[in-house]
């Protein structure tokens, strides 16, 4: 994933380093020099708390770009055939597709891919919701506007990089130094997690721009806990040596660069001893989690949920994630295992929430770089653009699709070619209803979370009770 920037638009504009500023820099730099603490580092709230509630989300990334048209299916009729026709070496057999009953849906019959059983099981409880045809968007683009090249579209459209990035700032059409869930960090923390001295924003998949706030500074975990930073007492088999990192990485000074990597280094060795004396005085979880690398992660979430009491925090975002969905010649056999990771992990994820009594309290979802072609090339799908999401949670309203369902066929009404699906909802959309049922309530606020939410007509999807 992108890491944040060393310093915002403003800064430059002045020329100078704030405090502030130095702080993120140093968070950053810290990551690469001082290995030992990198996963250590946290900020505070420091303002007022309010309403005696809590709610997390839990972002999931699927880096490289899923296959939406292999994860929910058309699965008779003519839309099953023309699915089938677009992609004859990928289809899904019809008889295999697992089949959903969403309220209110006018569309196709659907189906799940049959290495998703959790996610529809959790879809015809009503605690799974799809949102169709997702994607980055300037504006609103028909299929003619798009041919005729009469609207601004996202820069670099189909690269990794730049889709994801784009994905992680919400801003499709300038780079940015932050990402809308660290802005939805920075509005929220203060008034939900006074006293923490843990970050709002947390990561069990490494450094994110996504998560990187003006004020909030993303803690990292890895999925197995805290680094022991205890251990830094018997440095290289030396008390002396402990001593001398201390002295060395906690020593204010005069230098703003200095007095910042203290602060973070005092921080991170306190918050340290923090959450793992948090961690380590809740019960052992019941609930089973795959044994995967997208399980493990779940996992950390979960206990961090179940910590969030002993870490004074009544606002989480969680930040976790899997690679490999960039399938140009091995959709066939690796696609289904994916699935099957991102089925595991969120559906016993969602299993330990029921388990703590917050299933209503926590809404996981999921983001990609973008979606892919319908027509295939063989054995994969090459880059696209729109694809399918799904949310879970006790808030969700499921059993539904929300958004406008595509016609999945060549030549569609929103085929940019070969199968390319032109979104017909935006990341805006999608990002400011998450954020308005996390706490950014009114207007001014969904429009710091997401800057171009205005220029699209559906700023609450709906899909979060």
């Amino acid at each position: 994933m992108t890491s944040s920037s060393d310093f915002d638009s403003s800064d430059r504009a002045h020329g100078s380093a704030t405090r502030r500023t130095a702080l993120k820099t140093l968070g950053l730099a810290a990551s690469v020099g001082v290995p030992m603490i990198a996963p250590l580092m946290a900020t505070g709230s420091a303002s007022a708390q309010t309403a005696d509630d809590y709610k997390a989300l839990v972002c999931i990334a699927q880096f490289g770009g899923n296959d939406q048209s292999n994860s929910v299916i058309p699965r008779s009729g003519g839309a099953y055939s023309s699915y089938q026709n677009a992609r004859p070496s990928l289809a899904i057999p019809s008889a295999n597709i697992l089949p959903i009953t969403p309220t209110g849906f006018t569309g196709p019959e659907l189906g799940f891919s049959p290495s998703l059983p959790g996610l529809r099981g959790l879809f015809e409880q009503g605690r799974c919701a799809v949102l169709a045809n997702v994607g980055a968007l300037v504006e609103p683009v028909t299929r003619a506007q798009y041919q005729a090249g009469a609207k601004a579209l996202p820069r670099q459209l189909f690269s990794h990089s730049d889709q994801f990035a784009i994905w992680e700032s919400g801003l499709p059409d300038r780079v940015s130094q932050n990402g809308w869930l660290g802005r939805l960090g920075d509005l929220t923390a203060g008034a939900y997690n006074q006293g923490s001295q843990v970050s709002i924003a947390m990561s069990i998949a490494g450094t994110s721009l996504i998560l990187a706030g003006n004020e909030t500074i993303q803690y990292q975990i890895s999925p197995g806990g805290v680094a022991r930073v205890n251990d830094i007492e018997s440095l290289y088999g030396s008390t002396t040596g402990g001593a001398a990192f201390r002295q060395l990485f906690t020593q204010s000074g005069s230098n703003i660069f200095q007095a910042g990597l203290s602060s973070i280094t005092t921080r991170a060795l306190t918050n340290a001893n923090l959450v793992t004396d948090a961690l380590s005085a809740q019960p052992a979880l019941k609930t089973v989690f795959p044994d995967s690398a997208l399980g493990s992660q779940a996992r950390m979430v979960a206990n961090m949920i179940a910590a969030r009491k002993q870490l004074n925090q009544r606002r989480q975002i969680f930040l976790i994630s899997t690679g490999g969905w960039d399938m140009h010649n091995t959709l066939i056999e690796e696609h289904p295992l994916k699935l099957a990771e991102l089925d595991g992990a969120m559906s016993a994820l969602y299993a330990a929430t029921v388990e703590l009594g917050v299933a209503s309290n926590v809404t996981q979802f999921t983001v990609s770089d973008f979606g892919r072609c319908l027509q295939h090339n063989g054995r994969g799908s090459d880059h696209g653009w729109g694809g399918h999401h799904f949310v879970v949670g006790g808030a969700v309203q499921g059993r539904r699709v929300y958004g406008s369902w595509p016609t999945v066929a060549l030549g569609g009404a929103e085929d940019a070619g070969n199968g390319v699906l032109i979104p017909t909802t935006s990341l805006d959309e999608y990002g400011a209803t998450l954020a308005r049922w996390f706490g950014a309530s009114n207007t001014a606020q969904l429009s710091t979370v997401m800057p171009n939410l205005s220029r699209f007509s559906t700023p609450n999807l709906g899909f979060l009770g």
